[in-house]
């Protein structure tokens, strides 16, 4: 069964499906989530034939629902003005067997029919990024501790360990989407690190720091397209931190699509350093 959710950055949501029973509105057509059009740039010599390739691109999604209404047409369409509210961002949620993907998308038109017993809303979404994802990220724990005391607790005679660390400085990570895609980094120092180092071993990019972290100190890296950044938590306080990535880093690390092969390390004090890294599968299609 498609159900298909959209919902504002208020968190009021709106659901189309194929029953008029269960739900208000009944699902005619969804048209944008299976098509998609890439622009290619070419340039024309007057003295050569054809033309010379100069880059591509994905366009803009447009995702047009066709939805009937067959009661409560004056409450129903207040509602859908609530929901699709203009100058905000909304996510377009799609499931079908088990499946759900998203994306972000903006008001273009809503028309909704005056008359008849049957009323149809056509809804017009523009989404900036053409590309579906998951909903929820996928998290890699690279090294991090874990708690081992749990109530009720009796502690023998001999003592016990209330916690452990899991270290694993190198992981492989499949990137099932249909493009490279970017990841947050997240570094935690449970003491003094030097220069911490971020590999992706496929690809031989390198990403390090030249910075000296201090206990507690946590390093959050952003590679997704658009939205690259390096910040620093020390003490309550955020901060910039974009200016201690070391020049000679070969780029920001990405995974590419297939398998990728992710290492860290740091010049000093690796055994006090807690890694993970959180990414979303991309996809041309719902």
């Amino acid at each position: 069964m498609k159900k298909i959710t959209c919902r504002n950055d208020s968190g009021m949501e709106v659901e189309f499906t194929y029953e008029h029973d269960e739900h208000e509105f009944f699902l005619v057509s969804c048209d944008g989530i299976y098509s998609i059009k890439n622009a290619i740039k070419t340039s024309k010599n007057a003295t050569t034939d054809g033309t010379t390739y100069s880059g591509e691109g994905l366009e803009q999604r447009n995702i047009v629902l066709t939805v009937n209404m067959i009661r409560n047409y004056r409450q129903n369409r207040e509602f859908l003005s609530k929901v699709f509210k203009i100058h905000s961002e909304g996510t377009f949620i799609h499931e079908e067997d088990g499946d759900s993907r998203e994306i972000k998308y903006r008001v273009e038109d809503i028309d909704v029919a005056e008359k008849g017993i049957i009323r149809s809303a056509v809804i017009s979404l523009i989404c900036c990024d053409p590309y579906f994802t998951d909903g929820e990220d996928i998290r890699i724990e690279m090294s991090q501790w874990y708690d081992d005391w749990e109530w009720e607790c009796e502690i023998p005679e001999e003592g016990m360990e209330f916690g452990h660390r899991e270290t694993d400085t190198i992981k492989q990570v499949d990137n099932e989407s249909t493009k490279d895609v970017g990841i947050t980094i997240t570094l935690e120092a449970d003491d003094i690190v030097v220069n911490p180092i971020i590999y992706n071993q496929t690809t031989n990019e390198t990403l390090k720091l030249l910075c000296t972290m201090q206990p507690n100190d946590r390093i959050t890296i952003k590679t997704i397209e658009g939205n690259i950044t390096v910040e620093l938590l020390r003490d309550g306080i955020t901060s910039d931190y974009n200016y201690t990535v070391d020049e000679d880093n070969d780029g920001y690390i990405q995974l590419i699509m297939g398998t990728n092969v992710i290492k860290y390390d740091a010049d000093e004090g690796v055994e006090y350093l807690n890694v993970k890294f959180e990414y979303k599968n991309q996809y041309i299609f719902a």
